[in-house]
């Protein structure tokens, strides 16, 4: 029979085993759910309107990780996804993601409602509106990483990068009187491989004693 130590060391193998298994758990669960809602984690669909030219967000940064910073945030690793479906059938719209200091450049002068804050229980939007003109067509312009355009319902994807971004909603050609609905999907591709792992590095964990054991008696018959 073991002693103390060889007993807390056991609890402690099946401990980490455990909360290797739970987190696999979590993770392939995660990935099932996402599936399940169609591949995405969404945002509900709400209406946006404004007068002016242009619908636009507040700063999305995305930060490198540097030595001492806090846990990089989930939202930070995953694709993201905007939908845009004009009221008016038919009517042709623009949607883009581009680097914000080139997307402030674009707005100069343009009469548009940036995002000033949002709640989601219940859900709500704030804009703060800037006056101006009209926007220059949108898809003229060099600076998008990521955009979607045309009639109908409108899907842009971005595999985000480093940077600091901003993501506009406007009608193709840059007219006022912008009148979409709207929502926000994120994908995160590393729930399945992440669970997989952790579920076999939980079996790996809970095998090990046994196979040490193995290992142990087969050693020892062959010096008897």
């Amino acid at each position: 029979m073991g002693g103390p130590s060889g007993r807390t060391g056991r609890g402690l193998v099946v401990a980490a085993g455990a909360l290797l298994a739970l987190a696999g758990l979590a993770a392939v669960g995660a990935h099932v759910a996402q599936q399940a809602d169609g591949g995405w984690f969404a945002s509900s669909t709400e209406r946006f309107s404004t007068p002016t030219s242009v619908l636009v967000t507040d700063e999305i940064l995305v930060e490198e990780g540097r030595p001492g910073d806090p846990p990089t945030d989930l939202g930070e690793l995953a694709e993201v996804r905007i939908r845009a479906t004009p009221a008016e059938p038919g009517q042709p719209v623009f949607v883009g993601i581009g680097p914000k200091a080139d997307v402030d450049a674009y707005l100069r002068g343009t009469a548009h409602d940036r995002m000033a804050s949002f709640d989601l229980e219940p859900f709500a939007v704030r804009f703060d509106r800037v006056p101006g003109g009209p926007a220059p067509a949108p898809a003229a312009q060099p600076f998008w990483v990521a955009t979607a355009s045309g009639p109908g319902t409108q899907t842009l994807l971005w595999d985000k990068t480093r940077g600091a971004w901003s993501a506009v909603v406007m009608n193709a050609d840059g007219s006022p009187g912008v009148d979409v609905r709207a929502d926000v999907g994120l994908r995160f591709g590393f729930l399945l491989p992440l669970g997989v792992a952790l579920l076999a590095a939980a079996a790996l964990v809970a095998a090990g004693p046994s196979v040490l054991r193995r290992v142990r008696s087969a050693n020892a018959s062959r010096r008897e």
